[in-house]
């Protein structure tokens, strides 16, 4: 099984080649841990900021308003919960991501955005497909690992049979 180690480099290969982000323009996508350390970044905006500051920032506004959602009767944590905070054209959207019992937290920073609705469906449509992705990586990685005669010569094989039938 992978780990969260591995995340920065899957995280790339998912976003590069996987997920499709055409839509999302005029915006930052982030993933971060729990704790705030960005996985991935990619800076669509003009503005400058620094990634560290972001991912803390984003980490901790979603770590508030889940000590925050506690007080809400009846409510339960297995639910969906995502954060937003916008006007009717720009705002910030974050969403958790469970990766083999690990949560970490996929963000959109947005701006001069039409339709805020429709990206906000694309990033949790995004998040679904990255859990996947997740999964299946590390299915892959159980079968190969699982694979009792992967790196195994003729000539082993050969004395392998050999030596029982002696």
């Amino acid at each position: 099984m992978f780990s969260l180690e591995n995340l920065p480099k899957l995280a790339h290969e998912f976003f590069s080649e996987v997920a499709d982000l055409s839509q999302l323009t005029n915006s930052s996508l982030f993933l971060c841990r729990s704790d705030g350390v960005p996985l991935y970044v990619r800076n669509e905006l003009n503005s400058e900021f620094d990634d560290a500051s972001v991912g803390a920032l984003l980490g901790g506004v979603w770590q508030a308003a889940r000590a925050m959602a506690s007080f809400i009767p009846n409510s339960s944590m297995e639910e969906e919960y995502r954060l937003s905070f916008d006007t009717s054209d720009k705002g910030i959207y974050i969403v958790p991501v469970s990766l083999d019992g690990e949560e970490v937290y996929l963000g959109l920073i947005y701006f001069n955005e039409v339709n805020p609705g429709m990206i906000k469906a694309k990033l949790r449509e995004i998040s679904w497909r990255l859990a996947e992705f997740w999964t299946m990586v590390n299915i892959k990685a159980e079968v190969q690992d699982s694979n009792l005669f992967n790196n195994i010569t003729d000539e082993e094989m050969d004395n392998l049979f050999a030596s029982t039938l002696q």
